[in-house]
């Protein structure tokens, strides 16, 4: 798998219907986002750029853009505002722009005044003229690599493989892709701008997220054992994502690499679970097992079907092949209900001057 098949999101709505999970972890950026908000508020004047970084279908983008386009309106309530939303040129951008437009939720009911844009271009690169930007927010996107650095056969995720040196491949590519989106950035805000992220971290002694990444693993490996699958699919299943611990995020502030910038604020928290806590209200383990089935086929499906070999059988059917795979998980997550365990990170980011 190389920079050239990581995917977006599972389109058709189906990552707005299936995102739950990335909800629950972005309320704790929300205080973050809102102090950010404020403080952009009280310092600019004129038209005010808010950047979407990753933003997907905008299910989990319309709260915070809400609250933000409130709180920098604070001193003048006619102020304009464009948002731009930003992804991978395949995100499906239909689906965000008929839930602004119909949806009950969406930032635009009772505002005037308030422009939405899209450009599907990846973030680790400049998206938008330098100094353009007032505030940016990502959520539940930078966890994802810019192209996946090694490819294993002893796991769905590198970060997770038996072998040092993949880990170290896949560390020497979330630092590239770390500080990449903070020049980009540096070069994009205006002075005083201000960018809060959040996104899957990693704890000091597990990664985190193991429960769940093992049992992906293993459904892939029963439709290999099945025939479904060959082993150089298998093997180029290894999804392009990994979580970062706060030294990490905070390494190119300690190095001067980004002088531009100051880092605010990093900290980790634990996940939220959802679907767990529903599980303990209902007792539906299969219920918990549908649930995480079909978030994880939202989130990682569509780089699931970019591994599959295209010239193998023409009239090879990956829907149904993403079909056997979202039953075998659910499946073995209702057999095995519990927690998951993981960590996010949140950064908030400032340009100097």
């Amino acid at each position: 798998m190389n920079s050239a098949t990581i995917a977006a999101m599972a389109g058709g709505g189906q990552y707005n219907r299936h995102s739950r999970l990335q909800l629950a972890n972005l309320q704790s950026a929300l205080p973050l986002w809102e102090h950010a908000a404020a403080a952009v508020g009280q310092d600019s004047a004129g038209l005010v750029t808010i950047a979407d970084y990753g933003a997907s279908q905008g299910r989990n983008s319309m709260g915070p853009m809400g609250r933000a386009i409130d709180l920098v309106r604070e001193r003048d309530a006619d102020r304009p505002v464009q948002v731009v939303h930003t992804d991978l040129p395949s995100n499906d951008f239909a689906s965000l722009f008929t839930l602004l437009a119909d949806d009950p939720a969406s930032y635009l009911r009772g505002r005037g005044e308030v422009h939405p844009l899209a450009v599907g271009r990846s973030y680790f690169d400049a998206v938008l003229p330098a100094g353009s930007v007032d505030l940016g927010w990502s959520s539940n996107a930078l966890h994802w690599m810019s192209h996946s650095p090694v490819e294993v056969d002893d796991h769905a995720w590198a970060t997770f493989s038996a072998c040092a040196q993949a880990r170290s491949a896949v560390d020497a590519v979330l630092a590239d892709d770390w500080l990449r989106f903070l020049r980009a950035r540096s070069r994009e805000l205006r002075p005083g701008g201000r960018v809060v992220c959040q996104f899957m971290g990693r704890g000091e002694e597990q990664q985190g997220f193991e429960w769940m990444a093992d049992h992906f693993w293993q459904a892939i490996l029963a439709l290999r054992a099945a025939g479904q699958l060959t082993e150089a699919e298998t093997r180029r299943m290894t999804a392009p994502s990994a979580g970062r611990s706060p030294e990490q995020i905070a390494a190119p502030f300690a190095a001067g690499l980004v002088p531009e910038l100051a880092l605010d604020h990093v900290s980790r928290f634990v996940s939220p679970d959802p679907f767990w806590d529903e599980y303990r209200e209902t007792g539906d383990a299969a219920r918990l097992g549908a649930r995480w089935a079909a978030m994880m086929r939202a989130a990682n499906g569509p780089n699931f079907a970019a591994a599959l070999d295209s010239g193998l059988d023409p009239a090879r059917d990956r829907d149904a092949l993403l079909d056997a795979l979202t039953q075998e998980l659910a499946w073995r997550v209702a057999a095995d209900p519990q927690r998951s365990v993981s960590w996010n990170v949140l950064v908030s980011i400032r340009k100097r001057g």
